[in-house]
């Protein structure tokens, strides 16, 4: 009987751990609900490829036309030059970011970038990683916005959201032209993520469990995700300033993970906890406090008068 029982367990901890990686590797997708066209906004379709041969879906937001009567020079725009790469978040897609990001154009005059992650939306299936991988996603995207719309693109900042966020704060780490990164809810460490998630949605404890999980994710990728955590190189953004977002209810990026990567960043760099705001809800509960701090943080880096 010990035996069978042994042999039950260990079947068990090892379907687990397929299951659970899996998550991981391949993520659930869904549908595209909202197009910049549902806002008012003028838009084009954008088709790129990820260095591993993923098809990466995007749109390209460009900037409004200023008039002469408005205080610009006729069909110009002071933020025509400016692009910021919009990035969403694990499970979501650029139709969820759009809606609560689409004011950095029609408030800020910002060109816009959204694309969706390998796995989201309307790109293409491959290996997710929530770190390398998309990382690499992210690369791909600036190449493509530089070569698309190269006078869009002189000058490049970040945002992004949760897993986008995390990607956000490690590309600009690595990129030293891209001016400055926004990032809400980012996760410091991934091994951290994996552990809460399966705590929180599974409730299983890190003892075999996530253990099992993690080993699972890099022996089916081939590579540690855990050293591409954006707490290992955030500090590397500096002297380009940092502006973090936080939800005060967040259980799923608790308040210490922005307080952990507002203190390995170097200045400029600024946190800001949302009063309330579960994952995700920083718009919602900030509310025009959110718009303007954001608009403030990007008309700073960019030397253009705050909306």
């Amino acid at each position: 009987m010990i035996f069978i029982l042994t042999g039950l367990a260990v079947l068990f901890l090892v379907l687990w751990s397929v299951f659970s990686s899996g998550l991981v590797v391949h993520g659930e997708r869904d549908p595209i609900t909202v197009i910049p066209r549902t806002f008012g906004l003028p838009f084009t379709d954008e088709q790129f490829t990820s260095a591993d041969g993923v098809a990466l879906a995007g749109w390209f937001v460009p900037a409004p036309k200023k008039t002469a009567a408005a205080g610009g020079r006729p069909g110009s725009s002071d933020g025509a030059d400016v692009t910021l790469v919009v990035c969403h978040g694990w499970g979501a897609n650029r139709s969820d970011i759009l809606e609560r990001t689409h004011f950095f154009n029609t408030e800020g005059g910002y060109n816009l970038f959204y694309f969706d992650f390998r796995n989201h939306g309307a790109s293409g299936s491959g290996r997710s990683s929530l770190t390398k991988l998309e990382i690499g996603d992210l690369g791909a995207a600036l190449d493509h916005l530089r070569a698309a719309h190269p006078e869009a693109s002189r000058r490049v900042a970040l945002y992004g959201m949760s897993m986008g966020g995390s990607v956000c704060l490690w590309v600009a780490a690595h990129h030293p032209e891209i001016a400055a990164v926004a990032a809400e809810s980012p996760f410091g460490l991934y091994g951290d993520v994996i552990v809460r998630y399966g705590r929180l949605f599974y409730h299983v404890p890190k003892y075999p469990f996530s253990l099992l999980t993690l080993w699972a994710v890099r022996w089916r990728l081939g590579f540690d995700p855990q050293a591409f955590s954006p707490l290992h190189a955030i500090g590397k953004i500096s002297p380009r300033p940092v502006f973090l977002v936080q939800g005060g209810e967040d259980a799923r990026m608790p308040p210490r993970e922005g307080e952990r990567l507002f203190t390995a960043a170097g200045e400029p760099k600024t946190l800001w906890t949302v009063p309330g705001a579960d994952h995700g809800e920083a718009a919602e509960f900030g509310g025009g406090e959110y718009r303007q701090r954001l608009l403030a943080f990007y008309a700073g880096v960019f030397h253009r008068r705050p909306v």
